[in-house]
């Protein structure tokens, strides 16, 4: 006949058994979410660094459409300003010169 004893140690070696058996699928389990977690945040970094990249190539290409832009109105007004002739520019000079000369 089987003692008590002989049936305590086996439970307690059962138990040891299921115990050591549920570490090692948790240490799986971790393993995998550690796994799947850096595959997630590989996605996202690429996922960013696409959007970053489109984000800023829209950017510089709005600038450079700002900046032509700009630097055509820029031309425009300075052939206006060299077209007024020196008769413009004397006249406002002398404007000028009478309003300090009048405080």
């Amino acid at each position: 006949m089987v003692s008590l004893v002989d049936k305590i140690v086996s439970l307690e070696k059962e138990a040891d058994s299921i115990v050591d058996e549920a570490h090692t699928r948790s240490k799986s389990i971790l393993k995998s979410a550690d796994e799947d977690f850096a595959l997630y945040r590989d996605r996202m970094t690429a996922d960013i660094e696409a959007r970053l990249a489109l984000f800023k190539a829209e950017t510089e290409k709005h600038f450079e459409e700002s900046l032509a832009g700009a630097s055509q109105k820029h031309a425009e007004r300075l052939r206006a300003l060299n077209g007024l002739g020196e008769e413009f520019t004397v006249l406002q000079v002398n404007k000028i010169l009478d309003r300090f000369h009048n405080w």
